[in-house]
């Protein structure tokens, strides 16, 4: 985990996705990111300014249903992007059918697990990412 912790104030969708796309600058490749906040924090309008920034241009949507989304990028050594929802997980034993220990961690890959406080995970976050709604803005912070 990173030493240093950023706090952001964002009145907007397109505010968060510039965090985003500045987060994104600093990605290298097998990165795992923890995002935690309320429904409608901003999650995954964060993963949508990444994805974007890396050159992936269909929707991104939140993987609440189909638990994991895989977006498919060409940005240096990154070439996918894993977007995994672990809410509607109960039990641990429900991720090892996901197969994410195949992709999570690869070099050329980032991993954004939403909600990973939900069940315990065998995987170590690089970045923690917290999300705070509040009438009009989002406290977003970066660890």
């Amino acid at each position: 985990m990173t030493q240093n912790c950023m706090k952001h104030l964002s009145h907007s969708e397109q505010e968060t996705k510039k965090l985003a796309a500045e987060f994104a600058g600093g990605l290298v490749g097998g990165e795992v990111v923890f995002l935690s906040g309320d429904l409608g924090s901003g999650k995954t309008t964060f993963v949508r300014g990444v994805a974007e920034s890396l050159g992936f241009h269909e929707p991104v949507r939140s993987p609440s249903f189909t638990l994991v989304n895989r977006y498919s990028v060409s940005h240096g050594d990154i070439k996918q992007i894993l977007h995994v929802d672990f809410y509607r997980i109960n039990d641990p034993a429900e991720i090892a059918p996901l197969a994410l220990e195949e992709e999570t961690g690869r070099a050329d890959t980032v991993t954004f697990i939403e909600w990973p406080e939900s069940v315990p995970t065998p995987f170590t976050p690089t970045h923690t990412i917290s999300f705070v709604a509040a009438p009009g803005s989002h406290t977003i912070t970066i660890e």
